[in-house]
This record gives C-alpha cells, sequence and structure tokens, in this order.
C-alpha cells in the first residue's frame, strides 16, 4: 500500500513537471505577433462618414519621434525615415490619405504636441492604463523587446536582475525609463535624450548598462561600430509594443487607422522589416534553457528514483521505463534545439559581419574611419581616405596635424582630443583637411576613447564625415542671403542686423552713429533708355566710386535699385556732412559706357544716432526723409528734420494721385488739363502762337502747381509718361481747332531735361504726331538751356531731327544757364526765349537790360527769333520793342487760357482782341 502511494505522488509530480516544461516552451511563443492576410483592402472598408470625415478633416498632422531608430528617424537631409514611417505612407497609400508629419521630432515635445491637439496622431506610442485614459489606440504597429547592453569587457550582467546597483543608461520620457526606476530602486539612472547616446555613455564607461530596444540597438551598433557592446540579455519580451496614438475626440480616425493597420499584409510588413534591418533572430533567453534544463535534471532524478522503486514493483518498472524513454526522447530534442540555437546564432554574426562591411564599402565616397594613439600618431585609417583624399593608406600614416590647413577651426582640435581622451563625451566637431593636391576639405569628426582590456585609454577612433559640397553649398547660400549679386556689397537684410549691432556698440561706448541714405539721379532714364545692362554696370561702378570715398569702419549696403546705404559708427553729424559732400563729388565725373558719355549724380540724406532714434528702423526711415530733403537743395544734402517728414508724406501723396491721374486722363474727363498762353507780335500786337501749358486740378487737394508736381515726375520716372500725354492732348485740340478752320500758327510744348536723354525721342515724337492726325508744321518744342547743356551733343542731334520734319525749337530760359557760343552757333533752334527772371525787374536793373539786349543782338546775329517771357508792364513792352525783341507773352497780354476760352477769344469773335 506504501509503494502504491509512493508510486500515485511520483506520477503526479511527474505530471506537473511535464505541464511546467510545456507551459515554458509554448509561452516562449505566445507574445509573438500573429498578423493575417486580409481578404479586402481597407479602404474598401470604409464607410461612407467615414470617407466624409477624412475629406472635412484634412490634413491629418503626424508626430514622429526623430530618435528612434531603426522605427523612426531623421535621416542626413533632416527627413523622418524608418519602418515606421515607411507603415504610416503604406497605410496613407491604402486609404488615400495624405498625413502632414510635423517638424518637431523630440519626444517630449511631441507628447506635450498631443495634448494640446496640436497634432492629431502620434506614429508609435506605448499604450498604458494612464494613456488609455487620455487617448485611443490601434493594435500595434511596432514589436520591440527590451534588451540590456553592456560592454564585452566591463560587467558580466547573464540576467535582468543583475543590473541592481549599478549606473544605467535611460532615455528621458520614454515610458520604460520610470518603469525600471520603479522595479529596482537601486539602480543609478544616467539619463540621456536618445538611444544612441544611452549606447555612447556604455561605450564611453558612464553607464555600466544601457536598456533599449533590440532593434535600436542592433541599428546604432552596425551605424556607429560600437565594437566593444554587446547584447547581454533581456529586459523584457514583447511588451513594449507600440501602436497609433490617437486624439480621444476623433474615435473616426481611430477606426479608420485601425482599418489601415488590418490592410497591411504579411508580405508588405516583412518588405518594410526587411529594409530597415528589422527581422533579426531575438537574442536567445540562455536564463530560460538554463530553466530547462534545471527541470531536465529533477526529470533525470525522478526517473532515477523510478528506477529503484521498479526493483519493487515490476509494473513500476515498466512504467518507469516508458517514461525514461520519454524523457531521453525529449533530451535528444533539446539537444538538436540547441545546435540549432548554436547554427543560427553563427549565422546572425556571420550577417552582421556582411552588413558592417558593406555599410564601410559603400560609404567610401564620403565617410573615413581612422585609429590614433594618444600622441595623436594615425596608425589605421580605412581605404576610402583614398577615394576622398587622394592618399594612399601608408602615406596618411603620420601626426594628423599634418595634414591640417591654416583655418582657425583647427586650432581647437587639440583641445577637443585631450578632453575626448580624459573621457568626457563631445559632439561632432569640424575639421578641414588637405587633400593630395593642396585643396582642402571640411569634415565633421566624431571621436570616442578607445580602452584596452585592462580598461585604459590608448588613443582615439573616429569617423571623419566629408561635408565640403554640403559647407559649400552653405557658403553659397549665406552669400546670396546676405549679399547684393550684382554689386557684392551687404543686402538690405543683412545690413539691418549689422545697423543693430552697431547701434548697440556705439550706445555701450556712448558713442555717435551716422547714416547716409545715398541715391543715384537719373539712373532710371539711364534703365529705360540704355537698357538693364548699362544700368547693371552703372551699379556696379557706384558701388566702386562709393567704396573708395569712404575711409575707416564702415558698411555699404545696396539697399535696393539705385539706393545705397552707408552706415558709419563714431562719427559726428559734421563729420558725416563732409563725407556725404565728397561722396557727390565723386559722382561729378561722367561714366563710360560702351562709347556713351553718361552723366549722373547722388543725392545723399543723413540721421544721427541717438538724435533720430535708437533703433536701425527708426534712423533707416529718417534718413529716406532727408533723402528727398536732399533733392531740393543745391548741395543735394540734408538732414532728417520734422517738416521734412511731412512734406515725404505729401509728396507720397503726390506720386500716388498723379499715377492714378494719368491713368483716367482724357479730354472729356481729366484731372490733368491743358491751357494755352497767346504768344504775341509785338509789331503789330498779332497772335504768333500758343504756349502749351500743364495743369492739375486735384479732387481733394486742390489746384496743385506745376513747380510741385513736375518735380515729382521727374523723380519717380512718371515724366515719360505725363510728356507724351501732354503732346497727345495738344494734338487732339489742335485737330479740332484746324477742323474749325482757326489759324493757331505755332504751339509750344515743354520737353522735359530727362526726355532728351532718349535718343530716340524725335522718332518718338513725330510717331505721336501722326497717329493723332495732327501736322509737324503746327509745333514748336521748347527745351531748357540747361537741360540742352547736359548732353549737348546728343540733344543737337535730336533737335536736328525735328528741324527737318518742319517742327520748330524754341531754348526756353535763355540765359540761366552756361551755354558755349561754340554750340550756340550750331544750335538746330529757331527762338531764343529770355527768362522772366530777367524781364521782372528789367526797368530798375542794369544788369539784366544789358543781358537782354545782349541776347537781342546776338539771336539776331544768328538768325533767330526772340521771345520775352513774364512780360506784365506797358514799360516792359516798350523797351523789348525799341530794342528790337520779336514776341512776348505775359499777363500783359494773356493769362494762360482753356480750349474753351481760347475758341471764344479767337474763333467765335472771328478777332484777336489784345486783353
Amino acid at each position: 500500500m506504501l509503494n502504491k502511494t509512493r508510486n500515485i505522488f511520483i506520477t503526479v509530480v511527474l505530471v506537473l513537471l511535464c505541464l511546467l516544461c510545456i507551459f515554458r516552451l509554448v509561452s516562449a511563443d505566445t507574445n509573438a505577433p500573429t498578423i493575417h492576410e486580409p481578404e479586402n483592402s481597407a479602404i474598401d472598408l470604409l464607410t461612407a462618414q467615414e470617407l466624409q470625415w477624412i475629406a472635412e478633416h484634412k490634413p491629418i498632422t503626424v508626430g514622429v519621434d526623430g530618435y528612434f531608430p531603426p522605427y523612426s528617424f531623421l535621416d542626413e537631409h533632416g527627413q523622418p525615415v524608418g519602418m515606421a514611417v515607411d507603415t504610416l505612407t503604406l497605410i496613407g497609400k491604402k486609404l488615400g490619405i495624405t498625413f502632414v508629419i510635423d517638424d518637431e521630432y523630440r519626444w517630449p515635445n511631441i507628447v506635450t504636441n498631443f495634448h494640446k491637439h496640436n497634432i492629431d496622431m502620434v506614429l508609435t506610442m506605448v499604450k498604458t492604463p494612464s494613456r488609455e485614459d487620455q487617448f485611443a489606440f490601434t493594435t500595434p504597429i511596432v514589436f520591440k523587446s527590451l534588451v540590456i547592453i553592456t560592454k564585452k569587457s566591463k560587467f558580466s550582467i547573464n540576467n535582468r536582475g543583475d543590473i541592481a546597483g549599478k549606473t544605467v543608461a535611460l532615455v528621458k520620457g520614454y515610458q520604460y525609463s520610470d518603469k525600471v526606476g520603479t522595479e529596482f530602486p537601486s539602480v543609478t539612472p544616467y539619463y540621456v535624450d536618445t538611444m544612441r547616446e544611452a549606447l555612447e555613455a556604455v561605450q564611453a564607461g558612464h553607464a555600466d548598462a544601457a536598456i533599449s530596444f533590440l532593434a535600436a540597438a542592433n541599428y546604432f551598433q552596425l551605424k556607429y561600430s560600437f565594437a566593444d557592446l554587446k547584447v547581454a540579455t533581456f529586459y523584457e519580451k514583447n511588451n513594449a509594443n507600440e501602436s497609433i496614438a490617437v486624439r480621444n475626440d476623433y474615435p473616426l480616425l481611430t477606426s479608420i487607422m485601425q482599418k489601415g493597420i488590418d490592410s497591411l499584409t504579411a508580405t508588405e510588413i516583412k518588405a518594410i522589416n526587411e529594409q530597415w534591418g528589422a527581422n533579426i533572430s531575438l537574442p536567445k533567453d540562455y536564463q530560460g534553457l538554463f530553466e530547462l534544463a534545471v527541470v531536465a535534471g529533477i526529470l533525470i532524478l525522478l526517473l532515477s528514483i523510478l528506477v529503484l522503486q521498479s526493483k519493487l514493483n515490476n509494473r513500476a518498472l515498466l512504467l518507469a521505463n516508458r517514461e525514461t524513454e520519454q524523457a531521453n526522447t525529449e533530451l535528444n530534442r533539446l539537444k538538436d534545439n540547441l545546435q540549432q540555437l548554436v547554427l543560427d546564432r553563427t549565422f546572425q554574426l556571420t550577417n552582421s559581419e556582411n552588413r558592417y562591411r558593406g555599410l564601410v564599402e559603400s560609404l567610401e565616397d564620403e565617410y573615413i574611419f581612422y585609429q590614433h594613439d594618444r600622441e595623436g600618431y594615425i596608425y589605421y585609417v580605412s581605404p576610402s581616405v583614398t577615394h576622398i583624399l587622394g592618399h594612399t593608406i601608408s602615406g596618411f600614416g603620420d601626426y594628423y596635424d599634418k595634414f591640417l590647413t591654416d583655418n582657425p577651426k583647427n586650432k581647437a582640435i587639440s583641445g577637443y582630443i585631450k578632453r575626448i581622451l580624459a573621457g568626457e563625451h563631445l559632439p561632432p566637431f569640424d575639421m578641414e583637411v588637405f587633400d593630395v593636391d593642396g585643396n582642402p576639405h571640411s569634415f565633421e569628426v566624431l571621436e570616442r576613447p578607445m580602452y584596452d582590456a585592462s580598461g585604459q585609454c590608448i588613443g582615439c577612433e573616429g569617423i571623419a564625415h566629408d561635408i565640403t559640397a554640403r559647407k559649400k553649398q552653405q557658403d553659397e547660400l549665406y552669400q546670396l542671403s546676405h549679399f547684393d549679386e550684382l554689386t557684392g556689397l551687404v543686402n538690405r537684410y543683412y545690413f539691418k542686423l549689422l545697423l543693430e549691432d552697431e547701434i548697440e556698440q556705439c550706445q555701450k561706448s556712448s558713442q555717435p552713429l551716422a547714416l547716409l541714405f545715398l541715391d543715384l539721379t537719373r539712373f532710371k532714364v539711364i534703365n529705360d533708355n540704355f537698357g538693364h545692362s548699362a544700368g547693371d554696370f552703372i551699379l556696379q561702378q557706384a558701388a566702386e566710386r562709393i567704396i573708395k570715398g569712404l575711409k575707416g569702419h564702415y558698411v555699404v549696403s545696396r539697399f535696393g535699385g539705385d539706393k545705397f546705404c552707408i552706415s558709419l559708427p563714431n562719427t559726428s553729424a559734421a563729420s558725416a556732412n563732409i563725407i556725404a559732400l565728397e561722396l557727390i563729388d565723386t559722382f561729378k565725373h561722367h561714366f563710360e559706357f560702351l562709347e556713351q558719355t553718361i552723366i549722373l549724380g547722388c543725392r545723399v540724406g543723413i540721421s544721427t544716432f541717438p538724435e533720430d532714434g535708437r533703433d536701425a528702423e527708426a534712423i533707416l526711415s529718417q534718413a529716406d526723409s532727408a533723402l528727398y530733403e536732399a533733392k531740393k537743395t543745391p548741395f543735394c544734402v540734408a538732414f532728417c528734420n520734422r517738416e521734412q517728414a511731412i512734406y515725404n508724406k505729401k509728396r507720397l501723396l503726390l506720386e500716388q494721385s498723379l499715377r492714378q491721374a494719368l491713368q483716367v486722363s482724357t479730354l472729356q474727363h481729366s484731372q490733368l488739363f491743358m491751357v494755352y498762353q497767346p504768344l504775341m507780335e509785338l509789331t503789330g500786337y498779332r497772335l504768333s502762337g500758343f504756349e502749351a501749358l500743364i495743369r492739375w486740378e486735384h479732387p481733394d487737394l486742390g489746384v496743385i502747381s506745376p513747380a510741385e508736381f513736375i518735380p515729382v515726375a521727374e523723380d519717380t520716372g512718371l515724366i515719360f509718361e505725363l510728356s507724351r500725354w501732354v503732346l497727345s492732348t495738344v494734338c487732339e485740340q489742335l485737330v479740332i481747332w484746324n477742323n474749325k478752320g482757326f489759324d493757331f500758327k505755332r504751339v509750344s510744348v515743354n520737353l522735359s531735361a530727362l526726355d532728351l536723354m532718349n535718343i530716340l525721342l524725335a522718332e518718338e515724337l513725330l510717331a505721336i504726331i501722326d497717329e493723332c492726325g495732327a501736322q509737324p508744321s503746327w509745333f514748336k518744342f521748347e527745351i531748357t538751356e540747361t537741360a540742352l547743356m547736359a548732353i549737348p551733343e546728343q540733344s543737337i542731334d535730336i533737335l536736328q531731327q525735328l528741324r527737318s520734319a518742319d517742327v520748330h525749337v524754341a531754348i526756353d530760359d535763355f540765359g540761366t544757364g552756361y551755354s558755349s557760343l561754340a554750340y550756340l552757333k550750331s544750335l538746330p533752334a529757331t527762338t531764343l526765349k529770355i527768362d522772366q527772371s530777367f524781364i521782372r525787374n528789367l526797368m530798375d536793373s542794369a544788369e539784366d537790360q544789358a543781358v537782354v539786349k545782349a541776347v537781342i543782338s546776338m539771336a539776331h546775329s544768328l538768325g533767330k527769333i526772340v521771345t520775352a517771357e513774364g512780360v506784365e508792364l506797358q514799360e516792359q513792352v516798350d523797351y523789348l520793342l525799341e530794342h528790337g525783341c520779336d514776341i512776348a507773352q505775359g499777363y500783359f497780354f494773356y493769362r494762360p487760357l482753356s480750349a474753351h476760352e481760347v475758341g471764344i477769344r479767337f474763333i467765335e469773335t472771328d478777332k484777336q482782341p489784345l486783353r
């Protein structure tokens, strides 16, 4: 009875142990994810409501951890890539959704943005009870196991419990980091920002171990050649799987993403995993094998007991024999499995070695791997040094500083290496090295210390990334974004930054600063008439003249168009005024372009710090205002004042209003209109013609004097459009008068000095006359003496073309300029007009009388007619008549008349009254 009871007890124990073995063997595979092949595509399963929701909520923004390789990380171009990103892209393709990845890639910031609903989803997140209360989750898309990484040469850690009392590198903000602290209070955490930094901490000896995900650890070991690291054991298996997390107020989006995940096939998932090297076998849990071995030992012991019992009971002996036979079979199976495990591990190591070799070979265009001792002697360099720098491997065996250029950045390298040899963890630093031909190459270098078996630092090993092409692109982009491409001067954006810095320095040292705002006169005329190539040439030459005219510390910027800005720190207002006058003097000399003589000038507005402002924007605005004031002064230099700011505002209004007036002006409805002042023969007081004068009546500002708006038109280039409008309007009016039979003689039309810059002026004027149906013989064009002498040769050519077409020419304001007698003799003008400044005080000024008599005498000797302007008194008329003046105009005879008034006085009455 005792033997029977003992046999029953032994049988029960055997059954329990067998069940335990089966449970341990089965549980090893229960955590593996199961992938079902979907029968239909996910997009076919979306409901109408889900499709409508997608259409209404575009775009869908996704937060992606940029430091979680190979699942998600940033490539060398700063773009997110990895297994999870490819999975998201594939889901989007199947569902017809284009996801927008948020530009924040740090995990703590991603979680913060997710809480604030700044993003709709997080691509990978571990589902925990606390997070389930805040977010919705899909089924996992990333299956991960946590492993413990240690150095091969230090600290034997065989199971998760061995980390107790150790220093462990953990990633801040990751879910498992807090869990480790809870489970192992004796662990000293060494917090880092990324898993790569966790492995580097172990490699550098800052931590005894690091806890990382298996695939991520494998990725970093291959990428950064962490040769001294190994996977010691599991921390947890398949318990850190990550799902797509969705805002809890978007339940439909959770359903849509789940359908997208369900639509992925096993083939597609396998392809993504193989692409990123994630189809790796998990390291074998030797603790589990040890437990199986213990169980097997217990079985053998029990079988031995059964053999002893069989001597007492034949029936028990037969049963024990059968059980022993089964146990032997199981042991043989375990032996075969163990052999297969060894073969698999060997195959994995071979694959890893091949991948490492392939990685090195594929990076030979950009990366050099090297090792040097503590004194800097390079005793190993990868073959890529020949491909990149042209040096042979043996030729590169020397101290590293032999190959360095004299770039100032290289001076810091020796200090970096000393700190690395001391065990300090440094980020990548820059280095510039000569190639075999003496050309410099820029490298980004990452170095780490090397240790011998006893843990002593013996030197450094590093990876040098050739960034020469990237640095060249960066330098080119910097040049384009900070300097003017045409002149090479600082551009507007960079000038403002430098000006702010200079103002700050002057404020600290209690020193003044002057700002010069310079523009070129008549530049738009050059650009319009000679083309942009001439304009570009002038701007380049102007920049050179400005720089040559400056001394000391300054910054010159092309501020846009023909405007230049010059900052002069530690310069007073008086000194700035002298510098401005010197610059103006340098522009008095003409420019030569393709055998063309071009005469320009410049004007300078000046503002000072701190009087005119305490920041860059303020003094720039004040200098711009001063520039407009400079245009009215004979010296072309002005400082800013309050009145000038008011004037500038009105001037801008005039410019805008004049542009609008030119767009809507017609004979029937116009703010602009023409008036006609009769010219009278002094002998007989007969009509000799009219002078056409433009007037402007603004709907809000009232009548605006030509003396006020003509300079605005000349400065802005509107003078060309205004001159054409005047000629066309006069042509239309003369056609009307001609059809009525009115003999208006000739009508004078004024030309601007800027018009004469156009070498095709005569052709264009005659074309307008012809298009309007008028005749050249109806016109007399008036040009001021000053405008004529600016470019005399070209002006004479234009006037000769007009005379050849039977157009008369009058020299207006004669006597106020400095005409050369040689030019006057050859001038194709029919009339000289004495300026009204000589007529105004004619009866009281002997000097004015002398000028008038001289002009009349000289003009008649050259066969030209003389016209006097501004005649208002009988005494003036008598004097002019006595000395032979031919024609006069002024209020003594008629004020300027509208076309309607001309019709009443000269056409309808069929007579020509004097007043």
